[in-house]
């Protein structure tokens, strides 16, 4: 039961982190680990500064 509460809270946390728009440095890692593997991840400041210009780099928000 301990497990698939933790697993449960670990969804829950990135799903409220992604919904108010804040970066999963370690989700990251282990999307480049498993797609990536020849080429260095970024460090985290470089990885939240992409996602700060990704996400609001482009003037306007689509949203309104």
């Amino acid at each position: 039961m301990g497990t698939a509460l933790r697993g449960f809270w670990r969804s829950l946390n990135e799903t409220a982190r992604l919904a108010v728009g804040v970066p999963d440095y370690g989700t990251y890692l282990r999307h480049h680990a498993a797609q990536h593997p020849d080429t260095p991840p970024l460090s985290y400041e470089a990885f939240f500064a992409d996602r700060l210009e990704a996400r609001y780099g482009r003037g306007r928000s689509r949203c309104c």
